[in-house]
């Protein structure tokens, strides 16, 4: 294989207290109220130090030390909107070093959902549409980029998602390299979605998980692994282009330092180099997708499954799902501040940490997570998502219960009071017809 693509995945949540249940917090702000400031600057300041600046001072390097011996390092970043509001809080140089990336003109920055959210596995998707709008904005105002290139949460990929993803516009999304979809096929290749425009960029996991997982498990058969080792894979491997997809944590955090992550960083775009491996951006290769994979089903990169169940594969997961979505509308209602903490709340993160499982898996649920437990991760979540509902409630005198919309098992939008159902019809002239829906339900 003469090409790869390498790209990095950067989000930071903004967490639910884990104390909430037991110690809550009678203030004002909602944000202030249900999310741990604390936690999320001591996060970010120990990431910063020991990956965001140095690993991106690296890439910058390396970027200069290619042009100046002849050869391109090109990668991408996927960034979500509540890890740009962390660095503008905390970490003001983090962007400083992302926007001279970008000057490079060798990096590229894709989209995402600003708020890193399960939103598009929602029944209803213009919050996800939303979220996505508003992202590429952000990448505009930073980064003066206009994505072409899509990475869906935690590469969360249906029918449904794909079909949104060509209607906004874009030309190719990052996929898992699931064996599922690829039917015996190599990831390694540019694959076009079937009864679609959109080019399918599938990872190479176990290339990525080596990295990400592997480096410094010292009972890996391979260990240690090298830039050099990597490289030899990487040549060795059948294909055209192959993506390596990891966590920017990866470098330096998830691995310390001292395991030499950083320096295997470092040397990976010389060794890649001197086996003649061009590195390459997604949007640079549109246009070499030679066969087709059809997507009839849901994929990520999470777990042995790689599909939803990660995020809502057990009650708890549900139950706080639900919540989430009965929110929707007294937040909207509400707006500012109210808005933001609920968008908050639909970050993958906390639907991560409630995840149920043994294993590998539990194991790196359990390492991502600010809670002890799921358990505990559930008590303190499904209790700040109870009291955000109640206190919007209180401050709009709504004593009922929600009016949710079904359209046969797929769940539409709730609405909270007439008013809420008058502007909903507005924007969504199909729920006009209420007496349909009563009849239906009446029916059920």
């Amino acid at each position: 294989m003469r090409n790869v693509i390498l790209g990095f995945e950067v989000h930071q949540p903004f967490r639910i207290k884990g104390s909430y249940f037991w110690n809550p917090q009678f203030r004002d702000n909602p944000i202030e109220k249900y999310f741990d400031n604390q936690l999320n600057r001591d996060v970010f300041l120990r990431a910063k130090q020991k990956c965001y600046i140095p690993a991106t001072k690296i890439i910058l390097d390396e970027i200069e030390r290619g042009e100046n011996e002849g050869y391109d390092v090109k990668v991408f970043y996927s960034i979500s909107g509540t890890f740009m509001e962390q660095a503008e809080k905390w970490g003001r140089e983090v962007i400083d070093l992302l926007q001279q990336l970008s000057y490079t003109r060798k990096v590229e920055f894709l989209s995402q959902t600003y708020y890193h959210s399960i939103t598009g596995l929602w029944d209803d998707l213009d919050e996800w549409k939303e979220q996505v709008k508003q992202h590429s904005e952000l990448i505009k105002e930073y980064f003066d980029q206009t994505p072409t290139t899509f990475e869906n949460t935690e590469l969360l990929v249906t029918p449904r998602i794909l079909k949104e993803v060509e209607n906004l516009g874009f030309k190719s999304i990052i996929m898992e390299g699931k064996e599922s979809v690829l039917n015996g096929r190599s990831p390694n290749y540019v694959y076009r979605i079937k009864n679609s425009k959109l080019v399918g960029l599938l990872r190479n996991y176990r290339l990525s998980d080596d990295i990400a997982f592997r480096f410094s498990n010292r009972n890996w058969d391979q260990y240690p692994l090298t830039a050099q080792k990597l490289s030899d894979w990487v040549l060795w491997s059948e294909g055209d282009v192959g993506l390596i997809f990891v966590d920017y944590e990866t470098f330096g955090e998830h691995h310390w330092p001292e395991s030499g992550i950083l320096d295997f960083l470092r040397w990976l775009p010389r060794e890649l180099s001197r086996r003649e491996i061009k590195m390459k951006l997604p949007k640079e290769v549109y246009d070499r997708a030679v066969q087709e994979i059809e997507i009839t089903q849901t994929s990520s990169w999470a777990d042995i499954n790689k599909d939803e169940s990660s995020w809502l594969g057990n009650i708890m997961q549900w139950a706080y799902d639900e919540m989430v979505r009965r929110t929707e509308m007294l937040a909207k209602e509400l707006g500012k501040e109210y808005l933001k903490a609920w968008k908050y709340f639909t970050t993958s993160d906390h639907y991560y940490y409630l995840f149920l499982g043994s294993s590998s898996p539990a194991e790196v649920h359990s390492y991502f997570s600010s809670f002890n437990s799921p358990i505990d991760a559930f008590i303190n979540e499904i209790y700040a998502i109870s009291m955000f509902q109640e206190e919007m409630r209180k401050k709009l005198k709504i004593e009922n219960e929600p009016f949710i919309f079904y359209k046969g098992l797929k769940r539409g939008k709730e609405v909270w009071t007439i008013d809420q159902y008058k502007e909903l019809i507005k924007q969504k002239p199909e729920y006009k017809d209420f007496e349909k829906y009563i009849q239906e339900w009446i029916k059920q």
